[in-house]
């Protein structure tokens, strides 16, 4: 997984991994679409950078991207701990 995508729902701020920007991109998508998750970008594990999300070119929350990428990097450890993997060196 390589891509996180970090929303808040219900209030609580977390990430789902997927493989492809597309497939990230298109969660946040419908999640935002269907009002069951308030999207804030994607975190792309291997160079380290957030992406703010856009819906139809206009911005959906302020989210920094040092939030973006607290929250990815939470998500990651979490998942690593529970999948018992040793996690990359970027995932602190």
């Amino acid at each position: 997984m390589r891509f996180i995508a970090v929303y808040n729902q219900l209030q609580t701020a977390t990430g789902v991994g997927f493989d492809s920007l597309i497939d990230a991109l298109d969660f946040l998508f419908w999640g935002y679409e269907d009002d069951d998750l308030t999207p804030q970008g994607i975190y792309d594990a291997l160079t380290d950078e957030s992406i703010p999300y856009d819906h139809a070119g206009k911005p959906v929350t302020g989210s920094s991207l040092d939030s973006i990428r607290s929250i990815a990097k939470a998500y990651l450890k979490t998942s690593y701990r529970f999948s018992g993997l040793i996690p990359p060196g970027n995932v602190d």
